[in-house]
């Protein structure tokens, strides 16, 4: 994947200029364009108002309408002495929506995006702009968390076999230096219904024979990975882990000192979607680092 622009949401909050930093690393490191990207307010009227309050309103909303204008000026200004070419679009519109038309319109190949620092509960309670971007978007999204101290050097992708996992890790050997190690994890479970067999007996049900049979066909699957990434020139290790992915990941990113995850997303949209739950967006809420969901084939 090479990177020619890079769309960053722009709210002027504190994690969005995260999100900006590692833009402009990434940006340094492919020669890419940044595209800052803003979604303005609706100021439509509102009912049952009187005209003095009508002209209050819209004299608060000229203001910040300039005060935005400033503060983008400010960062592409930013940009722009780093010696990278950017620009900036700035619509009014939901967040998600405008960051997805933004990145159709200028045919980028990833979307950066920062969050406000909450994991667990609380984050979960008050939503995720970032969450909505990966649910609606067909290209890569970054979401951005801790402030970049170079590029990426420890990154751990989430492989599950599937097609969407395998561009998951070729973005990411592309979004990293060169000869950059990268440490695949598959997160295996036992078949629906084997904690089952724990009831009836090694004897009557031998269990340890169905996880035998996971496991070795996991290694199977993690063989052909290694293959493929030795063809491709890449320095890759996997692991299998028990346990679900949610769990695998953060775990093995927060012991293993990571820096970034990989997740692969397959595809589907809307309803659906929603409906099936991701590990995508699980990742996001619960991890310490930022977060890279890669988009495959569409389902």
């Amino acid at each position: 994947m090479a990177l020619t622009t890079i769309i960053v949401g722009c709210d002027l909050s504190e994690g969005s200029d995260v999100a900006l930093d590692r833009a402009i690393q990434l940006a340094e490191q492919h020669q890419a364009k940044i595209v800052l990207v803003h979604a303005q307010a609706d100021d439509a009227p509102i009912e049952h108002v009187d005209n003095e309050m009508l002209k209050q309103l819209g004299e608060v909303s000229a203001a910040v309408r300039v005060e935005e204008a400033r503060e983008l000026a400010s960062r592409l200004g930013t940009i722009q002495k780093r010696g990278l070419e950017a620009d900036v679009i700035s619509r009014i519109g939901p967040p998600a929506e405008v960051l997805i038309a933004a990145a159709a319109d200028r045919s980028a190949e990833l979307i950066v995006v920062g969050t406000h620092g909450r994991t667990g509960l609380a984050r979960i309670l008050i939503g995720s702009q970032a969450t909505e971007v990966i649910r609606i978007s067909t290209v890569d999204v970054l979401v951005c968390r801790g402030k970049p101290t170079g590029p990426f050097t420890k990154p751990l992708v989430a492989h599950d076999f599937s097609p969407a996992a395998t561009i998951a890790l070729e973005h990411t050997a592309a979004l990293c230096p060169p000869k950059t190690p990268i440490e695949v994890v598959h997160a295996w479970q036992l078949p629906a219904g084997s904690w089952g067999a724990t009831l009836l007996g090694q004897a009557r049900f031998p269990w340890n024979t169905v996880r035998d049979a996971v496991v070795s066909g996991a290694k199977a699957q993690a063989d052909k990975i290694l293959e493929a990434a030795e063809a491709a020139g890449h320095d890759v290790h996997v692991e299998l882990l028990q346990g679900s992915p949610t769990d695998v990941l953060t775990s093995a990113a927060t012991k293993g000192g990571h820096d970034l995850i990989a997740v692969g997303a397959h595809g589907h949209r809307g309803m659906r979607r929603l409906l099936l739950g991701s590990v995508a967006e699980s990742t996001i809420r619960h991890a310490a680092c930022t977060v890279l969901v890669v988009h495959g084939p569409a389902a």
